[in-house]
């Protein structure tokens, strides 16, 4: 009856038993695959078709596929999946599997409900292609032009006293429309910045330390505006991150404060522990940031209408601290510091915790 009510509802489904043996496979995953189901053993099956991570890159590791996982006693949600048929496509799958229990608990299996999305995903991963082409043409073709145009411009400038008043103005007009391209070079290079913010190399990381190297290295920099750094930080934090980025991320939030805290005032750097998260802070006592401009100046080239903003800031630090966060699965939160100043958070969760 089961097997009926698949056929008849097109339902892309698969089930195995507890051992991992495929005892279904519906007409409608026959069709997604392009193969005709015969009881397989587990690896047999993915053997026969491989499957890859969302990237349709990386070998999916036999632990991470979903009815493997299901079978195990996890509830899989959404994970998305790529193989290559045997007819030679490139197919990407959208799976939700549970395992199967008898009324006392007992595993028999599971069921995985596989959704086609390949036809979305290659759309979605042609245009982000096509942006990263253009990134690239912009970032790298535009530059050595530009900068040849920019020194031809002010030798001209320097020479400006042997030029018409015309020739003159048409220097400046020239000049003006080069700093306005070197700016848009300026925001397509941070958009690949961004992008390679994205991209984790994770491994287990005493934070407390990083953020203790990091504090040595940028206090120079606050005093070089007459800026005290203060630390607040246990002996040692392990949880599992990428070591590289996250220090960048609290780089940009230490220049953020910097950039805005007076001279006598002072920095201060936390890192709170929680069971499931850690969170580094950073807090300043300069003008603070109003409620209505915070999510605004997370995203990139956001920049406020402070009067210490620098005007050759391409309001992407924390555009890129938020970019890091979000790639480790936290967020990077703003919130007014007492009595004046900002209190940026940086949220992170602590995947496998081993504080010593």
């Amino acid at each position: 009856m089961l097997h009926a009510l698949v056929t008849q509802a097109r339902l892309a489904v698969a089930a195995c038993d507890a051992s991992g043996d495929l005892i279904m496979f519906s007409p409608a995953l026959e069709r997604i695959f392009g193969w005709s189901f015969t009881p397989l053993t587990e690896a047999q099956f993915f053997d026969a078709i491989p499957l890859l991570t969302a990237d349709g890159k990386t070998p999916l590791p036999p632990e991470d596929r979903p009815l493997t996982r299901a079978r195990h006693g996890e509830v899989v949600s959404d994970a998305v999946v790529a193989a290559d048929t045997a007819d030679g496509r490139r197919i990407y799958l959208r799976c939700n599997a549970a395992p199967l229990r008898d009324d006392d608990g007992t595993n028999r299996g599971a069921v995985l409900l596989v959704q086609d999305i390949t036809l979305e995903t290659a759309g979605r991963v042609e245009q982000e292609e096509l942006r990263h082409q253009l990134i690239d043409t912009v970032n790298h073709e535009f530059r050595t032009p530009l900068t040849k145009l920019i020194g031809h411009l002010e030798i001209l400038d320097d020479s400006s006293e042997e030029l018409s008043a015309g020739a003159q103005w048409s220097v400046e007009v020239a000049q003006n429309a080069a700093t306005e391209l070197s700016e848009l070079v300026l925001r397509v290079s941070g958009l690949a910045d961004l992008g390679a913010h994205a991209k984790l190399n994770p491994t287990d990381c005493n934070v407390a330390g990083l953020l203790r190297d990091v504090a040595r290295e940028f206090a120079p920099v606050l005093a070089a505006r007459a800026i005290g750094l203060d630390v607040d930080l246990p002996d040692r934090v392990t949880t599992t991150l990428d070591s590289g980025e996250i220090t960048q991320a609290v780089v940009e939030l230490l220049a953020n404060a910097g950039q805005f805290a007076p001279p006598g005032s002072r920095v201060r750097l936390e890192l709170w522990v929680g069971p499931q998260s850690v969170e580094v802070s950073v807090t300043d006592q300069g003008g603070g940031i109003p409620a209505r401009d915070r999510d605004r100046l997370l995203q990139p080239f956001e920049r406020g209408s402070h009067p210490g903003q620098e005007t050759n800031s391409r309001g992407l630090g924390l555009a890129i601290a938020q970019t890091i966060a979000a790639a480790h699965g936290g967020s990077v939160t703003l919130r007014d510091n007492d009595p004046t100043g900002l209190v940026a958070t940086l949220s992170l969760p602590r995947y496998r915790p081993t504080d010593r």
